[in-house]
């Protein structure tokens, strides 16, 4: 049977160095050829989608999501299932959740477990990164195959030690040469652990529960610590690092100081640290807005936002890892230090920056797309077939009409949840229809696509980007 033939007629096309009218030709699962209007014979095509008005941005990338994942006493929101429906409506074409380690256990069959559950359950394409838990000699003689096996990136913790969660010191350098060594990145949770137990502590013993403590116990220092910490090892082995979620003014600067002494050293931030503030987890409902690190302040929104536009940071991803509503009022028993961690965000993503970012000058366009697609290509071995619209790549492609003004809310979200950390905010632009690899996933608002549809990326790092 001969491949389907798809042209998308008339948008504006975004990639990461321009915005120029111009008609993609697709054959298949891949974009074959760019022309200006009217250049291709539209008798040759199977079908025609009219872009006019819209732009025509490639596929998202979301490289921080935690579908099914268990976490103190609850399980997040998503699943593959409904995680790759809601990340479609958002114009995500793929995501990379991560396969938690069992505390002394295989991290090779947590892998598999996660594959078992994924496979015939997503809208779109999906990858996963390991979490590592320990680094014993059965998590570091397994890090080769995971690697082989296309899983490149895996996450450890410098905070969590209740949980049995944290890495020490000893542990990072074991796991920073054994990536080095087999062309992996280690991706790291930055915070200092024995700042924020001390600062716990303190705060409960004076009987301070409210909401607002889960940013006092944890705060900023406890994030710029640890990352320098992490900065520091890095010196004795050196391998390439990714830090998530990075939330403060001072952390963004530790980093540009650290890449531009030529540290391996990538970061991202994410949608909620660009828009929230930490004056959320003084309302009523604090509780929901509960997140690891914390939201902080308009001083730090706007430090990210620069670095952001200029750099240090090169990814806007969305660290989805919302709970179930009753699980967090019922396990939270009125104690800040109770709630299980984390918040929905997987759908409002690019609809946030264009209004947020882009119609404020934060950001451009262009620079939208390397934050949400390109450079999460790159940086996680998606690249050349993800996060591109070039002739060559995937058909993934995402058609969004700018004009669009709406309030966003939980009801006319897709998520998953009866939550929305943007709740009745006036917003601009919305996903109008997605491809992902030549198959329509959304059309003209409305999911078409199928749970069949998307498969496992093979993921392999190129090292001349990393380092």
């Amino acid at each position: 049977m001969a491949a389907k033939k798809i042209l998308i007629r008339g948008g504006t096309v975004v990639s990461e160095s321009e915005i120029a009218p111009y008609d993609i030709s697709i054959e298949g699962e891949r974009i074959v050829a760019h022309g200006d209007k009217g250049q291709f014979d539209s008798e040759s095509f199977d079908e025609i989608v009219d872009a006019d008005g819209l732009l025509v941005l490639p596929g998202l990338i979301d490289p921080h999501v935690h579908f099914d994942s268990p976490f103190m006493g609850s399980r997040t929101d998503h699943d593959f299932l409904t995680g790759t429906k809601a990340a479609a409506y958002g114009g995500v074409t793929t995501v990379i959740s991560f396969s938690t380690q069992s505390k002394g256990g295989s991290v090779l069959k947590n892998l598999e477990d996660q594959e078992k559950k994924a496979l015939g359950q997503a809208y779109i394409d999906w990858s996963i990164h390991g979490i590592l838990l320990d680094a014993s000699e059965q998590t570091l003689s397994e890090i080769p195959e995971l690697v082989n096996r296309g899983v490149p990136t895996y996450k450890c913790f410098t905070t969590y030690r209740h949980a049995n969660r944290m890495v020490d010191d000893d542990g990072m350098l074991k796991i920073l040469k054994a990536t080095a060594e087999n062309g992996g990145m280690l991706m790291v949770h930055c915070e200092n652990d024995s700042i924020i137990e001390y600062r716990l502590k303190s705060e409960i013993e004076k009987g301070n529960t409210e909401w607002i403590y889960h940013a006092l116990t944890r705060p900023r220092l406890a994030e710029n610590i640890s990352i320098q910490r992490i900065i520091d090892l890095m010196k004795v082995e050196r391998a390439p690092v990714y830090i998530v979620h990075t939330s403060t003014s001072e952390s963004a600067g530790i980093i540009h100081e650290a890449r531009s002494q030529g540290a391996p050293l990538h970061s991202e931030t994410c949608t909620h640290y660009l828009v929230l503030t930490e004056d959320e987890l003084k309302k009523e409902n604090g509780y929901l807005f509960i997140c690891s690190p914390p939201l902080r302040t308009e001083r730090d929104i706007d430090t990210l936002w620069t670095a952001a536009r200029v750099g240090p940071i090169e990814v806007v991803s969305t660290d989805d890892a919302g709970l179930p509503v009753a699980d967090q009022t019922r396990l939270a028993e009125g104690r800040f230090n109770k709630v299980p961690s984390g918040m929905p965000g997987v759908e409002p993503r690019l609809t946030m920056l264009y209004t947020e970012g882009v119609r404020k000058g934060r950001i451009s366009w262009p620079r939208l797309v390397s934050l949400t697609a390109g450079n999460p290509s790159r940086l996680f071995g998606l690249s050349p077939k993800k996060g591109s619209l070039a002739p060559g790549s995937d058909a993934d492609v995402v058609l969004f009409d700018p004009d669009v003004e709406w309030t966003m809310s939980a009801e006319n979200l897709h998520m998953n949840t009866d939550f929305c950390p943007f709740e009745g905010r006036d917003v601009f632009g919305k996903p109008k229809t997605v491809l992902s690899r030549g198959e329509f996933v959304l059309r003209d608002y409305e999911l078409i696509g199928t749970s069949k549809h998307g498969q496992r990326v093979i993921r392999k790092l190129d090292s001349s980007y990393i380092y």
